[in-house]
């Protein structure tokens, strides 16, 4: 099972599977892991993302981002190649975009990727090499590819990490550190 594909087909089957109660209660973990992490709490600017179902949930981390004055963006994706970043001033001035993903309501305030201090990036999987699986489209890669892997960090629920190699092409960008609702792993 080391196709790409495959792996991918197999990330998101897991993530499917996992209960939704389970997700709740591994929100409140995962939040507390974030917002004690050094990058975090030294942060202004923080990308996060508005979750899918099932998904890694950063709503917490964003209020609790907004309630101690930092700057929150979230991703939108403008194109088929193309994702940029806007600002969040509250979680009830949201829409829903492509796909019914949550996305701020327009007038957009956008922001430069280097303007960040700390980019939360979700995945479908991770190794502990640092390797992700996104969700197929390239977004993030392209995203982060001109930006310091010091001002990111994957973000997944502990189930998501897996033990083998994710295959990564060139253009995939390697994590330097994970967080889950179990704690931050330092790749390799």
């Amino acid at each position: 099972m080391n196709t790409k594909e495959a792996v991918r087909r197999a990330c998101k089957s897991k993530r499917a599977a996992l209960s939704v109660a389970d997700c709740n209660t591994w929100t409140s973990m995962l939040t507390e892991q974030i917002v004690n992490t050094p990058e975090y709490k030294s942060a202004h600017t923080i990308m996060a993302y508005l979750a899918m179902p099932k998904e890694a949930n950063l709503d917490d981390v964003i209020r609790h981002a907004l309630e101690h004055g930092k700057s929150v963006y979230v991703p939108v994706c403008t194109d088929k190649t193309t994702m940029i970043a806007v600002r969040l001033k509250s979680l009830e001035s949201i829409t829903r975009g492509v796909l019914n993903i949550r996305i701020p309501s327009e007038p957009y305030e956008v922001i430069n990727p280097h303007d960040l201090d700390l980019i939360l990036v979700p995945g479908a999987g991770f190794d502990r090499q640092g390797g992700r699986m996104g969700m197929g489209n390239g977004y993030y890669d392209r995203f982060l590819k001109e930006l310091s892997p010091s001002t990111y960090m994957g973000v997944c629920w502990a189930i998501q990490i897996w033990d083998e190699s994710i295959p990564m092409d060139e253009l995939d960008q390697r994590m330097n550190k994970i967080v889950t609702e179990q704690g931050v792993i330092h790749c390799v």
